[in-house]
């Protein structure tokens, strides 16, 4: 029997849908594309900024991204890691921090320089965390020598962590894990509600070549996760588990709590796609010559490209993945179709004025294009409606909504959704053997709105504590929530 609590319950799974009862389609949405937020054009942005990890602290945000650059002999720095801040989500601005030199100044916004790879920062909620330790900055490393809780009968490569009392200023701190691949965004969370930190990161396995397929994924990129209450011992990884869903690459795992209700963590993995080989079809994709020069390096660069799909957990282990992407590369032009597209920023999750006098606020993701690419290097920033990742949806002729039993806490009930003008939403709650419950239907309710109190003619309250399932009637319509409050 499911209970739920007050809060938020998102329609990103099947967790609230009996598929016997219901024929709305449940599907992923893709956000909205809006402006560029920042350029990469100093001389240090070299032309393959990436890894991008935004933070809210304390009334502003932090930005943290590595610069370095791709098919240029003369960039011979490696890999840095720069500083941005904002007030707002949608302006940032890239202190002169003075910390590090780059070609004999220290006019710049760097605060790391010829790392590793793969850096994503987070602020550590933890309130056990001492203060020195406030910041952590996790990244992969070819040698953890002389780091705490290095075991040195494992592998000299791994995951490691610096910590910083200011977000600024790092210093080596320990070992997470050793032995594995690393060549991702891999990312640390402290769940409050566990009581542990989760680090997701990278790794590779082998599978069957498919019959007849176009792809090459003999071997494939995936996430595992590990788990550990003092970010001192973790216990050993475990793939994530997506109940059986196609098994394919994923080249990021871009995990985040939902900021709205943290007992959520959402997740925008980079879908890696590799052909065998050269076609005509990429003769006519954009950037043909462009692939080709990249080709002379590595077959991959040329025929790989990128995309992004959206994925949910209660639990930071089980996922629910939708396929059909959630992000893809656009319209085509020069720069885009490539390796390196559809990487949003960890963390980058922002409530932000609607574009539009008077409407709900939007939030905010950030996603950056022209990966090795003559032009400079733009974050993007994307919009979607607050819960809006996924959503059940019904068309013209009437649909069915129906939930499993369930018992739940709250004297008021409120919808996420959006009709159009002649479509409508009734909601009828049922008891415990399917039947409807008097003065528990609604008159039809229309618009669009991600918070519209239902109304009923008994209170809602009386059924607190009692088991009852939610039948809507769905005309043109969809639905990305409910919250009880």
């Amino acid at each position: 029997m499911l209970h739920i609590t007050r809060g938020l319950v998102p329609f990103w799974d099947d967790h609230m849908i009996d598929h016997r009862f219901t024929d709305a389609v449940l599907s992923v949405n893709q956000p909205v594309k809006t402006d560029s937020v920042m350029v990469c054009d100093q001389p240090w942005d070299g032309n393959a900024n990436d890894f991008f990890t935004i933070l809210k602290d304390d009334g502003f945000y932090r930005m943290y991204y590595e610069t370095w650059s791709f098919f240029d002999p003369t960039y011979t720095e490696g890999i840095n890691v720069c500083y941005a801040e904002s007030r707002d989500g949608i302006h940032w601005e890239r202190p002169n921090l003075g910390m590090c030199e780059f070609r004999g100044s220290r006019d710049n916004n760097i605060i790391m320089t010829r790392i590793p790879d793969n850096i994503v920062v987070m602020k550590d909620e933890n309130p056990a965390c001492l203060p020195e330790h406030r910041y952590k900055a996790i990244m992969a490393s070819t040698d953890v020598t002389g780091y705490a809780n290095d075991d040195p009968s494992r592998p000299r490569h791994g995951l490691i962590c610096k910590v910083s009392a200011d977000g600024i200023h790092f210093e080596d701190y320990c070992v997470i894990s050793q032995g594995y691949a690393y060549d991702s965004q891999n990312s640390v969370h402290w769940n409050p509600h566990a009581g542990k930190y989760y680090c997701y990161f990278r790794d590779f396995h082998s599978k069957p070549e498919i019959p007849g397929s176009t792809l090459n994924e003999t071997s494939v990129r995936s996430i595992l996760v590990s788990e550990s209450e003092d970010f001192f011992h973790w216990s050993d990884p475990v793939p994530l588990d997506f109940g059986g869903a196609e098994d394919y690459p994923l080249y990021t795992n871009c995990v985040m709590a939902y900021p709205y209700d943290t007992r959520y963590y959402i997740g925008f993995p980079t879908r890696y796609v590799e052909r065998k080989g050269w076609t005509a079809n990429y003769d006519r994709l954009c950037g043909a010559d462009r692939r080709k020069k990249r080709m002379e390096l590595e077959p991959r660069l040329g025929i790989a490209v990128t995309d992004c799909v959206f994925m949910s957990s209660r639990d930071n282990v089980r996922w629910y993945r939708f396929d059909e992407a959630c992000l893809t590369p656009g319209p085509e032009y020069a720069g885009n179709w490539v390796y390196g597209d559809c990487y949003p920023a960890i963390g980058g999750l922002i409530q932000t004025p609607s574009r539009f006098a008077g409407e709900p606020d939007e939030l905010s993701i950030y996603v950056f294009n022209h990966h090795w690419m003559p032009e400079k290097v733009e974050l993007i920033r994307y919009v979607y409606r607050r819960d809006g990742f996924a959503s059940v949806k019904a068309g013209y002729q009437p649909k069915t909504l129906r939930t499993p039993a369930f018992t739940f806490e709250g004297e008021e009930l409120l919808l996420n959704f959006r009709t159009s003008a002649r479509g409508g939403i009734f909601l009828q709650i049922l008891d415990e053997k399917g039947l409807p419950l008097e003065g528990f239907r609604t008159c039809e309710i229309f618009g669009d709105s991600p918070e519209r109190i239902v109304d009923f003619d008994r209170p809602l309250s009386d059924l607190q504590g009692k088991t009852v399932r939610f039948d809507f009637t769905m005309r043109d319509a969809e639905i990305y929530a409910m919250r009880f409050r």
